[in-house]
């Protein structure tokens, strides 16, 4: 007969952590209509770089000086290298955007699940189980049925968003393979103020402002809640918990963005889905529940009859 297995501690530990990667994907996405209403008149580099700011400062007060200074100076170099990287998604996405759709955009950085994997192998030496790899083609129909709007065509946008989404992955993989052993705290911090700072200089050359002409309330609240919830918890939460995942688990989770998007656009914004919209978000969903369920099921069906 099938006999049950425990929750050992590592699994417990695990589900806690991917329940926390979770939690950044719903604030990730319920900033969607927040960030749409508030870049209506403020540049975009303009919107980020004050952001990321006042997300560095709340991170250094939360760290506190004595955590930040005692980072090694291999922490302060990993932490640079993950804001870089971090950058270049933000900068190749805005500059795609202004050349392709929103719907392409999303479709086209959701890609960056197909790019963990394929990099996780050579790279860091984690190939993904097979339930993650059929999570990873379910999430991606899935993404390409959320944003899918007619007509879809490919331009010049599509592949600077393409690049962007090569960046995504980067990032993920760094965070899987630089954060261990650092403070997560004070590692957030660095890598939020890099972002910040070069977030500056892109709005210094590109954007005709650097600060915003007028602060209407959709802007204040937005960079109120970017800030806190989608850049201070969200990557503290990435640079401590993720490493207790795989790189492609990760990958997935974060593909359930553009679903709790696509929720609080409907209770906030008053938008609509087509049903093919709602069928792409129900396979995102399945490929996650399939890359959870795929390990307790192996073990099930390795040694538990009997």
């Amino acid at each position: 007969m099938l006999k049950s297995l425990p929750l050992v501690p590592g699994d417990r530990r695990r589900y806690l952590a991917e329940f926390a990667l979770v939690i950044v994907a719903v604030f990730w996405g319920g900033t969607f209509p927040l960030v749409k209403d508030a870049i209506q008149d403020t540049p975009v580099m303009t919107f980020l770089w004050v952001r990321f700011a006042l997300a560095a400062l709340l991170l250094f007060l939360w760290a506190g000086p004595a955590r930040i200074i005692a980072l090694s100076r291999g922490g302060w170099l990993r932490g640079v290298g993950l804001g870089t990287l971090l950058f270049c998604s933000y900068v190749f996405q805005t500059f795609g955007l202004a050349l392709t759709s929103s719907a392409n955009a999303a479709f086209v950085t959701g890609l960056n699940v197909v790019w963990v994997p394929l990099l996780a192998g050579p790279l860091l030496k984690k190939p993904p189980l097979a339930g993650s790899r059929i999570g990873v083609v379910c999430a991606l129909c899935g993404l390409f049925m959320l944003t899918y709007q007619e007509p879809f065509r490919l331009n010049p946008g599509d592949g600077l968003v393409v690049v962007c989404s090569v960046f995504v992955a980067l990032h993920i993989l760094g965070l899987d393979a630089w954060t261990a052993g650092h403070d997560g705290r004070a590692l957030t911090f660095v890598q939020i103020a890099t972002m910040a700072v070069l977030a500056l200089a892109g709005s210094l050359i590109f954007d005709p402002v650097t600060w915003p002409r007028q602060w209407t309330p959709a802007l204040f609240w937005a960079v109120i809640i970017c800030s806190v919830f989608a850049t201070v918890y969200a990557f503290w939460a990435m640079t401590v918990f993720q490493r207790m995942t795989t790189p492609t688990r990760a990958a997935l989770i974060y593909t359930m963005e553009p679903v709790f998007g696509a929720l609080f656009a409907i209770f906030y914004a008053g938008e609509r889905l087509t049903n093919i919209a709602w069928l792409g978000g129900g396979l995102i969903v399945l490929g996650m529940i399939v890359a959870e369920a795929w390990p307790a099921l192996a073990k099930r069906t390795e040694g538990c009859w009997g």
